[in-house]
């Protein structure tokens, strides 16, 4: 049992409300699609078990280069968001249990009429390792249509794995047969990928032009390789790569266009569905959580505006578990406390890679408080009381009442009547009395 010290200097560490200041009026702000991606491509990092900012460095390797190509702002676009999506693919599968057994999922390729599949090797053999590896190309592709976004930057994602020698991924593109977008992502990536070392920065800036011209003619287009080998040799690039705002930059691009309220609402169920997919839920669950939060979030009394807030922060609330291995989250029996400590990691990532984006500190705060209790004995930073928002409750009212009222790994749906004798059992210890029957009223009616 944790002593109230220990209780403290975790509030203390947890609730900073000077980072999420919010007058209770704020709404969904304008965002572009560049913006949104430049921190949630933080998740994907996650996911694949690569350094925080593996994405962002990458878009910032292929944007530079694209640049200096003299490339059109359409193609550098192109190249910015295949950078930052390339690995979007292992956000449904887990690295780390890659030899689990076998799940499938589907993708449609356009809309949701065809399907995909997507299978984790139970044998363990490397050759089917290696296969499901490379299937998660295909699945980004996908996720990349899914999100609106051109056949360029989909075919980018698709290739990135691909060799100049047309060696790799079956079915790849050999030579300048591949689109110069996609060749720009694959050496980006190779590039960053021979930097994701302890090595420190100087000993890269002497090791990393050499590394490039290695692989010119064989995995990368010659011509590009050397170009990046020269560009490498620039200061003012590597300056670029090491700054510390290199994420605030990126977003600050504003690539893609501003997205409308419903354009927003559906760019990012699409990532809900990612993480419903790679955590064994029903598909669409995230989608289905956020639309009765918004609900619940307009009987509380919220505007329109707030409540919209409340909608994007749950079709966003579980992005941090992408960094928890998928088979803590679907095994079927208790976890043990090492597993526990891991889960019970995911609001603090999700809160910090929502804190990135420009107008979102306040849904970052609800989401990284949507385990909280209102007796204190919630997780991540043991809040009590008023200092649970409201907005974070309504999320995690939401959520718990999806979760009793449809499949588990570890049991099956419950009939919504028992649903809400549960739900009532929490009043006063889970959640707030008052909001509590205020969502029951939402929720309802119930069968008998």
């Amino acid at each position: 049992m944790a002593s109230k010290a220990q209780i403290q200097t975790v509030k203390a560490d947890f609730l900073d409300p000077s980072l999420y200041e919010d007058t209770g009026l704020s709404g969904v702000p304008r965002l572009s699609r560049g913006t949104i991606l430049g921190a949630l491509s933080r998740a994907f990092d996650l996911a694949e078990g690569r350094k925080p900012g593996h994405a962002q460095r990458v878009a910032y390797i292929g944007v530079y280069l694209a640049s200096d190509l003299g490339l059109e702002p359409a193609r550098i676009e192109e190249v910015y968001f295949g950078c930052l999506l390339h690995d979007v693919g292992m956000s449904v599968l887990d690295p780390v249990s890659i030899q689990a057994a076998p799940v499938a999922t589907r993708w449609a390729r356009n809309g949701r009429s065809s399907a995909e599949v997507l299978v984790r090797p139970s044998s363990g053999g490397w050759s089917e390792i290696i296969e499901t590896i490379a299937r998660h190309c295909e699945t980004g592709a996908a996720v990349a249509r899914r999100m609106g976004f051109s056949e360029p930057v989909a075919a980018a994602v698709l290739g990135h794995h691909d060799c100049w020698d047309g060696s790799g991924r079956p079915g790849a593109l050999r030579g300048d047969a591949a689109p110069l977008v996609s060749r720009i992502v694959a050496l980006a990536d190779r590039f960053e990928t021979l930097l994701d070392g302890d090595a420190p920065p100087l000993a890269l800036r002497r090791s990393g032009p050499a590394l490039v011209r290695d692989m010119a003619g064989r995995e990368l287009d010659p011509e590009l390789a050397h170009r990046m080998a020269e560009l490498a040799t620039r200061d003012d690039f590597w300056m670029g790569l090491y700054d510390n705002d290199l994420g605030a930059g990126l977003m600050a691009l504003n690539y893609g266009g501003v997205l409308g309220r419903d354009e927003l609402f559906e760019f990012l169920g699409v990532l809900s569905d990612v993480v419903d997919v790679r955590n064994g839920r029903e598909e669409g669950s995230g989608r289905r959580i956020a639309d009765m939060a918004r609900r619940v979030a307009l009987h509380c009394d919220m505007t329109e505006r707030r409540a919209d807030l409340v909608k994007v922060a749950t079709l966003l609330h579980d992005i941090g578990t992408l960094g928890v291995p998928a088979r803590y989250l679907r095994k079927p029996d208790i976890l043990s406390i090492d597993e526990m400590s891991a889960v019970q990691m995911h609001p603090i990532y999700a809160r910090d890679i929502l804190g990135e984006i420009p107008g979102l500190g306040a849904a970052a705060w609800w989401v990284g408080c949507h385990h909280e209790r209102v007796d204190g004995k919630g997780y991540p930073g043991m809040l009590e009381g008023s200092e649970v928002p409201v907005e974070a409750q309504i999320i995690g009212m939401c959520e718990t009442f999806d979760a009793l009222t449809n499949d588990r790994p570890y049991r099956r749906a419950l009939p919504r009547s028992e649903a809400f004798e549960i739900m009532r059992g929490l009043a006063g210890n889970r959640f707030d009395s008052y909001l509590l029957a205020r969502f029951e009223s939402v929720a309802g009616p119930f069968d008998a």
